[in-house]
């Protein structure tokens, strides 16, 4: 019973830890964002240096080595008649790694946006701004859709995950003289292996702070390859909103030197974009299909083929939780913030209009 109760303590004091970082973060911000975003930064760099000399998802394994650990640990707390010690030990466990996960990478949810550390005036747009820069973006994507190679049936045939894993950091080291932020990308982006399950979860890519892996599910449509490998490697920036996110990897893949990247960052703004407007106005959006290629417009139904097969109640939950959690750090959209960034978007093509 002793153990128990100081397991169950240990929970507390890790919880009550957690909350205050919280509240320093929340109500201190200019103080605390002073130096925890380069202290976060420093530290998870110095992790992925180690562990991305594995050419796996540690994490991985390391989850799965818990859960079974856990569950040996439960059939020995049964036979002993000392389940309530297996709850406390789960409560101290999960508490530790919400503290731990805070602590390393969380907080930055709270911290300043991407548009103010890269001084980006970043407002709500007019619908013709939006038609604009959706037109631009379309363009774009139509223009690099044929410089990518392809099979006899238009599939695009990219280079194999290995490669595209150790390019992908090439976008931000190509603008990072202009951007600091981006200094200091890990080193590859891993494979998921356990991509299926994430596809029926409706995720493409996940950042595991604790082991500083930007990890991509490889069962995704081959074109959203390269611009969520960026993705994720932002994420291990520091940059934890998912509109934030999206804009790091649609800098990164601009900035890119191959075409594949090139092609999967603006066609990634060619569908947010899209959406955007169709919301909007069908109409313009319809309209603007038209302006398509016909190897962008295909890529474009391929992908939703390609994703429709796993759509199903495991998606539905798992986008739950994903809006759950994300509404928990602060973004008050919650799923809907990865298409956010089509405020960033407009922005930047405004930009671009401006220096022209």
């Amino acid at each position: 019973m002793f153990r128990t109760i100081r397991k169950l303590i240990s929970a507390g004091i890790f919880v009550v830890l957690t909350g205050l970082l919280i509240a320093l973060a929340v109500f201190a911000p200019n103080f605390w964002f002073s130096f925890y975003p380069g202290v976060s930064a420093k530290v998870l760099h110095a992790i992925s240096s180690v562990t991305g000399l594995l050419p796996f998802s540690l994490w991985e394994i390391l989850l799965g080595l818990l859960i079974a650990g856990m569950v040996a640990y439960l059939i020995t707390c049964i036979k002993g008649r000392h389940f309530l010690c297996w709850l406390a030990t789960l409560a101290e466990l999960v508490a530790f790694l919400v503290f731990l996960f805070v602590a390393l990478w969380g907080l930055n949810h709270f911290g300043p946006s991407l548009a103010e550390q890269l001084d980006m005036n970043v407002t709500e747009y007019s619908q013709s701004e939006l038609e604009q820069a959706a037109a631009y973006y379309t363009q774009m994507a139509s223009q690099y859709s044929t410089q990518v190679s392809r099979d006899s049936d238009g599939n695009v045939i990219l280079s194999d995950f290995s490669t595209l894993s150790s390019q992908a950091r090439e976008g931000y080291l190509a603008i990072s003289d202009t951007y600091p932020l981006f200094s200091e990308p890990a080193p590859r982006v891993k494979r998921l292996l356990t991509g299926k399950g994430f596809s029926y979860m409706g995720l493409t890519g996940i950042y595991i702070a604790f082991t500083a892996e930007p990890c991509v599910n490889a069962d995704s449509f081959g074109v959203d390859l390269p611009f969520t490998m960026c993705h994720e490697l932002a994420h291990g920036m520091t940059v934890a909103a998912e509109e934030d996110a999206n804009y790091c990897a649609f800098l990164a893949c601009e900035n890119h030197s191959s075409p594949e990247f090139r092609y999967s960052g603006y066609y990634s703004a060619f569908v947010y974009c899209y959406n955007a407007l169709y919301r909007a106005d069908p109409s313009a959006a319809t309209a603007l299909w038209g302006m398509a290629s016909d190897e962008l417009a295909k890529d474009c139904g391929r992908a939703n083929r390609h994703y429709e097969q796993y759509d199903g109640s495991v998606q539905e939950a798992a986008q739950k939780v994903n809006d759950a959690y994300l509404k928990a750090f602060s973004e008050e959209e919650g799923v809907q913030s990865y298409g956010a960034v089509v405020d960033y978007l407009i922005a930047h093509y405004e930009s671009l209009k401006k220096a022209n």
